[in-house]
């Protein structure tokens, strides 16, 4: 293959490039949106429909069809088990049963659009078996399973707090595990027979409550966490939606909140939970309102406010192996609930993080070890890039693709081809100047309509345009 034309070409891609308008291109909104709200790439169907609509409100009309889909869902399900750290195998040790139980937990609260707060409350309140009482899994993922420890990464999720010094952790001594004769069952109660070893807690914001004799201690803490009253609680999950979507927070790291670590834009925070409160904790609402903002529909930096962020690990897999129509396959070295994944699984939809690949490695997926949002690093790296331009699996995936087999057989000419490459690959049609280099190439190498495909696809396949969300 010609790589040296590819690198060339990739330059002359309109990947990033200034507009006169305020708003970015609806071909730039479409496939932002789509990447941000549901981790994959448009069909082609779907991109002529949205770019050929003159409706007015297609904008939000598309953002409220994405946001109730299936793929949104699972996205969002793929953020929370990054931080809730869901894993099969150490340092969790959920096993596969817990995992699947815990995911599928997960997925109801987003499909119903649980409010935030009583998805927290149910959470944190959890007991039972880890596979018949999914949220359970929450206290089992813990390598080292002291009140402690429990209260220190509660303190970080739902607080942005990761250094608290005060005796909440007293409220989480009472939990306790037991094993079944269930393999790699295990059952969370409490033991509300223990002594409080105070009689009075107080938090690090001078709130203070007491432990009542055979009561959960834990709904004392919770109460006053998931109240509108806490407003901090509201403040870390806008601030951590902010992050899913930009790449950045508006506190950053949006886990790390100190005195030292001011918002970048207080009256932007401020208007956000207020929202989110008045909402009921509306996760859903949310992110519309985010999604619908001026910096998400402003062109790319440095003219306007959005900034391009590399694409996340599953995602790049993911939309490499839609515009390929050759899905990557995966499998689970813990023989449980099944060893081989089903075909054409989505990177972004595997939920055990035991569960990878070498490409998936490669791009950075995050190992769930620890409950930060920085263990994940989208940066873009020479290794990546020479796997990119070299890799001979990747070329051969390329030359067996069903998709290029078809399009090289059935293409109308030059224009016809680029364009459905294109729109497959960038959500946009090719652009005359990309036509024009695209002949000249053909006509230069005399080449096929299958080796001009074959060309195309893997050009845009490095191209920045591809591997960033701009």
């Amino acid at each position: 293959m010609r790589k040296i034309w590819v690198f060339i070409a990739c330059l002359l891609l309109p990947a990033m490039q200034a507009i006169a308008s305020e708003k970015c291109r609806d071909e730039i909104f479409l496939r932002r949106a789509y990447l941000t709200v549901t981790g994959a790439l448009p069909q082609a169907k779907s991109c002529v429909q949205f770019l050929d609509s003159r409706d007015p409100d297609k904008r939000e009309a598309l953002l409220d069809t994405l946001l109730e889909s299936d793929l949104a869902i699972k996205y969002m399900q793929m953020h929370w088990g990054d931080i809730l750290r869901i894993k099969s195998e150490f340092p969790s040790n959920l096993w596969p049963n817990g995992v699947q139980a815990y995911n599928r937990w997960i997925y109801e609260q987003l499909l119903n659009n649980v409010p935030y707060n009583k998805m927290v409350r149910d959470l944190l309140l959890s007991e039972g078996s880890n596979f018949r009482s999914p949220a359970a899994n929450f206290y089992r993922g813990f390598q080292k399973r002291s009140a402690k420890n429990f209260y220190a990464n509660i303190n970080l999720l739902f607080l942005g707090n990761r250094n608290c010094t005060d005796n909440g952790h007293i409220c989480f001594s009472q939990i306790k595990f037991k094993s079944t004769k269930e393999w790699k069952e295990e059952i969370i109660y409490l033991d509300y027979h223990k002594a409080a070893p105070w009689e009075q807690i107080t938090l690090s914001d001078g709130t203070t409550f007491g432990l009542s004799e055979d009561s959960d201690w834990r709904e004392a803490y919770v109460n006053w966490l998931t109240s509108p009253q806490n407003r901090r609680f509201a403040e870390v999950m806008v601030n951590r939606m902010w992050y899913w979507v930009f790449g950045k927070g508006i506190v950053n790291e949006p886990d790390d909140w100190r005195e030292d670590n001011l918002p970048s834009d207080p009256e932007l925070l401020k208007q956000l939970t207020d929202y989110f409160i008045d909402s009921n904790y509306d996760m859903r609402a949310l992110m519309k309102k985010i999604l619908l903002s001026d910096k998400f529909n402003s062109k790319t930096a440095p003219e306007g406010e959005y900034e391009p962020q590399r694409l996340p690990a599953e995602v790049i897999i993911d939309a490499i192996s839609s515009s390929l129509g050759s899905w990557s396959t995966y499998s689970s070295r813990v023989p449980e609930p099944f060893t081989y994944y089903p075909p054409a699984t989505r990177a972004t939809h595997l939920g055990d993080a035991t569960v990878s690949s070498t490409e998936l490695e490669l791009f950075g997926k995050v190992s769930r070890d620890v409950s930060l949002e920085s263990q994940r690093n989208n940066a873009i790296t020479s290794r990546q890039l020479l796997y990119l331009m070299n890799s001979s699996e990747l070329e051969q995936r390329i030359r067996k693709s069903s998709f290029i087999k078809w399009i090289g057989e059935n293409s109308k000419g030059i224009p016809h081809l680029a364009s459905t490459i294109t729109l497959r690959t960038l959500s946009r049609r090719a652009t005359k100047q990309e036509i024009a280099l695209y002949r000249e190439h053909m006509e230069k190498n005399n080449l096929s309509m299958m080796e001009l495909a074959i060309d195309i696809m893997w050009t845009q396949l490095n191209s920045n345009e591809f591997l960033y969300n701009h």
